[in-house]
């Protein structure tokens, strides 16, 4: 196996074993070869609530300006890489919309680090309500920090992935930060453990700690109920169905780094919030300058941004960080300069490409040869304009 993608894999590979805290019976009762469509497994859960149902309207290839051909193709790449659902939009209208394995418009699906963007989003808010800022110290908002050399960690160096915060192993074993990551009944606490083993801003390193203390952090600025903030500012706002956070424990921490568990019309729409710059029709729901900053290449990464990846410049191999192994490729440039992609392990994919006036989802099965450029160049190939 060339490269191990999708926690479902990962925690294939991680033994069981006896400790007091339940993690390991966690890890047991894990449905790990359905870790995508196992939403009931993800427990326990904390609801987002939605709003009114925006559902786009559908239209029919020659309207989209899409050849039926194109279409075809890029649906039979999906259902051959076991997809679950497969949507593609353009201009706001959808041209393609296919569920397989018995799943439909209604299914929920865990993607994995696909919420990592959404979280992403939702800072855009708070940054504009002024409760939060890129500069600002973590250590403000985490008190077990207020002193601590690494409490001095900048919010957008983490959003960027570029905390100095020791990486965790690509190959853990089940006392490992990753593991422990996933399964403990206190995650906060895990993150906080992380020691410091770079200067923050001098190394790429794409980590779940960052993610996490970035959440606890956003949590921390709009009130304590980050649940409450997604719904009222984002989630209910885009016109998506109620969706569910996987906790730590009941009452403690959600996952920030993952598993929010929401239908592929909601990742539809979370593309089409990106690709039209934060707008839901006429409103400005996130401030376009934020959408910006979310797509603007890191200087120590020109691939990622602020809890979003960029398909430009072209990397062939895409690398998580210099200390793993696992890589994805892209064995072509993108057709369009201006690709931005959520991923989610094992080929959870929405793309977002403005200057096409597409949005892309695949949800399904960990995909072990997925190929980034291969779907949207599909689609961007059979255009007519």
């Amino acid at each position: 196996m060339k490269r191990i993608l999708g926690f479902a894999l990962l925690l294939g590979a991680v033994g069981v074993q006896a400790d007091p805290s339940g993690m390991a019976a966690r890890m047991a009762a894990f449905p790990r070869d359905r870790a995508v469509e196992a939403v009931e497994a993800y427990t326990p859960a904390q609801t987002v609530k939605g709003g009114k149902a925006r559902v786009l309207q559908t239209v029919s290839a020659a309207d989209a300006g899409i050849s039926d051909a194109a279409l075809a193709e890029a649906s039979a790449l999906a259902e051959k890489s076991g997809a679950h659902a497969l949507i593609i939009a353009r201009n706001g209208r959808v041209v393609l919309e296919r569920y397989w394995n018995g799943f439909g418009a209604e299914s929920r699906f865990s993607t994995a680090s696909m919420h990592k963007t959404v979280m992403g989003l939702a800072y855009g808010r708070a940054v504009q309500a002024r409760k939060i800022a890129m500069t600002d110290p973590v250590g403000r908002f985490l008190p077990e920090w207020k002193a601590d050399p690494r409490g001095n960690v900048q919010i957008g160096q983490l959003l960027a992935m570029a905390s100095g915060l020791a990486y965790p192993p690509g190959a853990p074993g089940p006392g490992s930060s990753s593991v422990r990551m996933f399964f403990a009944d206190d995650v906060r606490a895990v993150a906080l453990g992380v020691p410091q083993d770079a200067a923050p801003g001098t190394r790429f390193a794409y980590s779940n700690i960052d993610s996490q203390l970035a959440g606890e952090a956003l949590n921390k600025a709009v009130g304590g109920d980050y649940a409450r903030w997604l719904s009222r500012e984002l989630w209910a706002p885009l016109g998506a169905a109620d969706a569910s956070l996987f906790m730590d424990r009941s009452g403690g921490s959600p996952h920030y780094f993952c598993c929010l568990q929401a239908r592929a019309r909601d990742w539809l729409l979370v593309g089409e919030l990106i690709r039209e710059g934060g707008k839901v029709g006429r409103k400005q729901l996130v401030p376009a300058g934020w959408i910006a900053e979310m797509a603007k290449p890191s200087a120590l990464n020109p691939n990622y941004g602020k809890q979003l990846w960029r398909g430009s410049p072209h990397a062939a191999v895409r690398r998580y960080s210099a200390t793993i192994s696992m890589t994805i490729p892209a064995t072509e440039p993108f057709a369009a300069d201006d690709v931005l992609f959520l991923d989610g392990a094992g080929a959870q994919r929405v793309y977002a490409i403005p200057s096409k006036g597409l949005t892309i989802v695949r949800i399904g099965k960990p995909a072990l040869d997925w190929d980034d450029s291969r779907l949207p160049n599909i689609i961007m190939r059979g255009l007519a304009d």
